[in-house]
């Protein structure tokens, strides 16, 4: 009995005979180093406009006075 849960191919594995494989490497490879630069300035970018936000909320909103009323 075979213990294996799929069959050995007759030729050659699919993936590694691909003929464009190095190209999707190379092209797996820029998108992660770009995501790797740009991750960090998305970061900071949505930072930003959280703070920017919330300051255009608070300077927006009335005040509020907690002495005696008049």
């Amino acid at each position: 009995m075979n213990d294996s849960l799929c069959r050995k191919p007759d030729g050659p594995y699919l993936i590694e005979s691909a003929p464009k494989l190095k190209q999707y490497v190379a092209a797996k490879a820029a998108r992660e180093i770009a995501q790797r630069i740009l991750s960090p300035l998305s970061i900071c970018s949505a930072a930003v406009a959280g703070y920017r936000a919330e300051l255009r909320q608070v300077l927006d909103a009335e005040a509020i006075y907690l002495g005696v009323s008049k």
